[in-house]
């Protein structure tokens, strides 16, 4: 399995064969690997096409691919991607391919090393002792069961997962019992990353698997014991999540990062402030602005090349406002 540095990442995938939780969502190691690495997006809200009323303007919600300068430096680039492998997304590679390939450097949000795929899996696992069957009232791990067992997942597995990660796994799964589940590959950010190393383009990270799931990690628990509550006695429920997912994907394509955003604000706004703080203040705008300080030597050197989820482009707190505010130019690429 290539992926910037085939020895590195296959023995990634080898290790990670041997993890006990290999199979949750993806059901093989390679989709495991890329859960682990890019597994926040999957995160979040992904229950609903509501999208919260377009008066108010969100700023820079248009455009996937941005120029960014300043005077006296090499022009440098941001580009907003979506973690997953369909051919349709992964058409953009050839849009950015004669950027990137030229650039002295290529960002991307976690660097798939097998030290990152442990981190990523070491934080899921419950390290107080318990199982989760015995944290929950037995009618509610039930249900949780019936849903984990209905996508294969072994219940030896479900019951070492922190509340955090199983209410992700919810988000992920519900309404999917008779899908089939998307084709396997490689998504986007991963490709991008072979691209650069298949051209020299030394590639690094701009976070770490601990400080991603941090977000989740040290929160009382009780805050994702409702927010499970809740999201298996919503009506959406049911709802088709490849459905939502095939509308996601066509926001993207039409470069329409507005509506990702105000999807998400439109979700939240059913959720008490405790998911709000995690869901958008946390896990979107503090880690906005983590990034764009670690991009901070890219862009004064010049050619930099970054590579991040579409939804961290748009809005008065995301990367390119923070950008704009800081000095530097935008303006989206043809």
């Amino acid at each position: 399995m290539k992926v910037f540095g085939f020895e590195i990442l296959s023995t990634v995938v080898q290790a990670v064969s041997d993890l006990p939780l290999r199979s949750l969502l993806f059901r093989s190691p390679q989709r495991f690997v890329i859960m682990l690495m890019l597994g926040l997006w999957s995160l979040l809200p992904l229950s609903s096409l509501t999208q919260a009323s377009e008066k108010e303007e969100i700023l820079y919600g248009q455009g996937l691919f941005w120029k960014i300068e300043r005077e006296g430096r090499s022009p440098s680039y941001l580009f907003g991607t979506m973690h997953v492998s369909d051919p349709r997304i992964l058409k953009q590679k050839d849009r950015v391919k004669p950027y990137l390939n030229k650039a002295d450097v290529l960002y991307l949000e976690i660097d798939p090393t097998l030290r990152e795929a442990r981190e990523a899996y070491n934080v899921r696992i419950r390290d107080d002792g318990k199982t989760l069957d015995e944290v929950l009232p037995e009618e509610v791990y039930s249900k949780i069961r019936d849903i984990a067992l209905k996508q294969e997942i072994p219940e030896e597995d479900l019951k070492q997962l922190e509340l955090w990660a199983v209410y992700s796994m919810i988000q992920s799964l519900l309404g999917e019992e008779s899908q089939k589940v998307e084709e396997e590959g490689l998504a986007l950010d991963f490709q991008l990353g072979q691209m650069a190393e298949e051209n020299d383009v030394p590639v690094k990270s701009l976070e770490t698997a601990r400080e991603q799931l941090g977000v989740f990690h040290e929160r009382d628990d009780n805050i994702f014991y409702d927010a499970i509550i809740r999201a298996l006695e919503s009506p959406l429920a049911v709802q088709n999540s490849l459905e939502l997912m095939e509308q996601y994907k066509q926001w993207y394509l039409a470069e329409n990062t507005s509506a990702f955003y105000r999807s998400m604000l439109e979700e939240l706004k059913t959720e008490p402030p405790e998911i709000y703080d995690i869901m958008k203040t946390r896990l979107i705008d503090k880690r906005n602005l983590n990034m764009a300080n670690r991009m901070a030597r890219g862009l004064v050197r010049g050619n930099s090349f970054t590579a991040v989820g579409a939804l961290h482009l748009p809005g008065e707190k995301g990367i390119l406002n923070i950008l704009v505010e800081r000095g530097y130019q935008v303006s989206p690429m043809d």
